[in-house]
């Protein structure tokens, strides 16, 4: 995912969030994924195939801990395993802070040392108990010379 700005609107899905802004309870919580995908020209790919597992669990101290694997991962114990395990994942953390319908992570640790010290801003909402976030539009570093965004789904853990 990339960093992102709250003006996003290019999908074709009102990203207004049900909760009143600013409000970090509607967040708190522990979350499981339900689907994630990279949006380029309009079309959804399935990055992560379409059953991926993660959690994101967002603490009331501010605490945001971060986890998205692909599906049919298979372990590894040689070099090219081990790279293809690191390619079917996503993994941070950070303090995260809520202004209006984004959240924004300060990450201080993370899968890849990029993040590190930098804010990932996410746009969401809440409908029930679900909640969708995604990124802004940025230079894909998936599909060379496009624009994407990425498309993020979580239901809340029971």
């Amino acid at each position: 995912m990339l960093q992102i700005h709250a003006a996003h609107r290019t999908s074709g899905v009102s990203m207004e969030k049900s909760s009143a802004p600013e409000d970090t309870d509607c967040l708190v919580g522990n979350w499981k994924l339900a689907s994630s995908q990279v949006i380029v020209d309009g079309h959804a790919h399935d990055l992560f195939g379409s059953n991926p597992v993660g959690y994101l669990i967002l603490t009331p101290q501010g605490r945001l801990c971060a986890i998205t694997t692909a599906e049919h991962r298979k372990a590894g114990e040689g070099d090219i395993e081990r790279a293809a395990l690191h390619r079917s994942m996503l993994a941070y953390t950070g303090r995260y802070r809520v202004e209006g319908s984004d959240f924004i992570t300060v990450v201080d640790a993370s899968w890849n040392e990029a993040w590190n010290g930098t804010e990932q801003r996410r746009h969401f909402r809440i409908e029930l108990d679900r909640l969708f976030i995604e990124s802004a539009p940025a230079p894909s570093i998936l599909f060379p010379g496009k624009v994407d965004f990425r498309r993020v789904v979580w239901e809340r853990e029971k």
